[in-house]
């Protein structure tokens, strides 16, 4: 880069319609530039390499302004060129018309599979899927149309209403592109399918289709592409619950387990451990159903309950594969239990996901699934409970004053003392939030973080563990032990200006 040469940080700017208008987006790809601003005669260009005055002089002359260029990374360059397509329905419902206007009202559902708009549209839908980085797309069914939902930093967002007409072949072509069967409309399908983005990405998704009344529905779950390269700070950690987390890790053997419901990070929190473990000094193994991302030089596998390959097969068989750590996607049955306590028995360090409210709660549910008492004492070290929230816009965050109410609802509804005192020392007289802008599309939040808490099972736990104590008992104990409940970690982060009161009590109430 050369001297004078400034550097801009696309995923700070908003780029204003009238500017990207200058230069049309497929040039702007072509090129790989990006127009972000104006100043009379003088346009300011983003580019990869701002040395390149081929491109700069063809810029100018299409556009017949000056150019000054800037330099931004490649990544910030794909992150440019999405704000031309930020807008789904502009774009998608003028390629909805023409397909309804081309559609054969005789064709059957395979040949409008294969019919080049329905194709184009069905593409359409998956890559603005991407660019506003949904984690869901859902497509239901109504009466009279069809709702394409996208669930953003975990609130779903009605993005588009499509004729009832084009259902049968929007579900034909995902069920061809996830290799379902066509004529099955009865029952519930499970597949997968990967698609290629504008940008040469290649993006996996897994596929859920349901039967309803009106017709089938689809939910398309965007996995993560690429090798995960998270910190335990980037996902929301705070330094002594890094800390925590990384004793346990160094632990030769033992258990740790992830609390919380579908969608709320258990995942890529057991991702994000598995790599700092993966040093390539032990072997590491893996049960998953799916496998959402590959991580080199880890065994990973997938169950498929299909040909009857579950989590109790598949780990039954990893521990003949010499491990040193095993991490099992989830413990769903008594015999998965069973099997993951004893692996961290007999010298194994145990990673895995159970599906309760908090952290205590996890282990009347192992025992629940008949887990004895004196094996999950002597093998559980840690375990995590967590929710996403959304974090407070940058652009358009604000200071005000708490809201009375806030303060009043959590005085009357913390149940447990211990608890209810450590919350209300921390709540701030100041909170952040944002009205919203162009940068957030107006909904005051963008990207999401990690609430969480945590106990380490000390000797006391141990204790109430043999005792089949209730998951109150084992609270209130390891509250004594230090544990910070998620309310409490909400508070602080409210505290720190991440996140708002709204998401904290949106997630964590009971």
């Amino acid at each position: 880069m050369s001297l004078g040469i400034g550097y801009i940080n696309l995923k700070d700017v908003s780029i204003p319609k009238e500017v990207l208008s200058l230069l049309k987006e497929e040039l702007a790809q072509e090129r790989k530039v990006v127009p972000i601003g104006r100043d009379g005669y003088i346009l300011h260009l983003a580019m990869m390499d701002p040395s390149n005055l081929e491109t700069i002089n063809f810029v100018r002359k299409i556009t017949g302004l000056n150019v000054i260029p800037f330099f931004a990374f490649e990544g910030d360059i794909k992150f440019g060129l999405h704000q031309y397509k930020s807008s789904l329905t502009e774009n998608f419902q003028q390629l909805i018309e023409q397909v309804a206007k081309q559609r054969p009202e005789s064709a059957t559902p395979q040949e409008l599979a294969r019919d080049v708009s329905i194709i184009q549209a069905v593409g359409r839908m998956l890559e603005f899927a991407v660019i506003a980085e949904a984690s869901d797309i859902h497509i239901e069914a109504l009466a009279d149309s069809v709702l394409v939902r996208y669930r953003i930093d975990g609130v779903l967002h009605d993005m588009i209403s499509l004729p009832k007409s084009l259902h049968p072949a929007i579900v034909a072509r995902i069920k061809i592109l996830s290799s379902l069967k066509l004529d099955e409309t009865r029952l519930p399908q499970d597949g997968r399918l990967k698609f290629e983005s504008d940008e040469g990405d290649v993006v996996s998704l897994r596929v859920s289709i349901l039967p309803t009344v009106e017709g089938e529905k689809i939910v398309l779950r965007i996995l993560e592409s690429g090798e995960l390269s998270l910190s335990l700070e980037d996902l929301g950690y705070d330094e002594r619950s890094v800390n925590i987390i990384k004793k346990a890790l160094d632990r030769p053997h033992g258990m740790i387990l992830i609390t919380g419901p579908t969608g709320s990070g258990k995942t890529t929190n057991l991702y994000t451990m598995l790599n700092l473990l993966n040093t390539g000094e032990i072997n590491i193994s893996t049960v998953e159903d799916p496998v959402e991302n590959r991580i080199r030089r880890i065994n990973q596998t997938q169950i498929n309950s299909q040909i009857n390959f579950s989590f109790a097969e598949g780990l039954r068989a990893l521990l003949r594969q010499d491990p040193d750590v095993v991490m099992v996607g989830e413990i769903r049955d008594p015999e998965t239990a069973g099997m993951a306590i004893n692996a961290a028995m007999t010298g194994h360090l145990v990673l895995s996901t159970l599906h309760t409210n908090d952290s205590p709660g996890a282990i009347p549910r192992l025992i629940d699934l008949g887990a004895e008492p004196f094996l999950l004492a002597s093998t559980l070290d840690l375990v995590i409970a967590q929710r996403l929230v959304r974090k407070i816009c940058p652009k358009c965050q604000m200071t005000q004053p708490i809201d009375p109410k806030v303060t009043a609802y959590l005085a009357s509804n913390i149940q447990d003392p211990i608890e209810k005192e450590m919350v209300m020392k921390v709540i701030p007289g100041q909170v952040r939030t944002a009205p919203g802008c162009d940068f957030c599309k107006y909904s005051g939040y963008l990207g999401r973080t990690g609430l969480y808490e945590m106990f380490t099972v000390n000797e006391e736990i141990r204790q109430l563990i043999l005792e089949k104590s209730s998951a109150n008992s084992i609270k209130t104990a390891a509250l004594k032990g230090g544990m910070q409940t998620m309310l409490m970690d909400g508070v602080n982060k409210v505290a720190s200006g991440i996140t708002t009161f709204e998401e904290v009590l949106r997630v964590t109430r009971d």
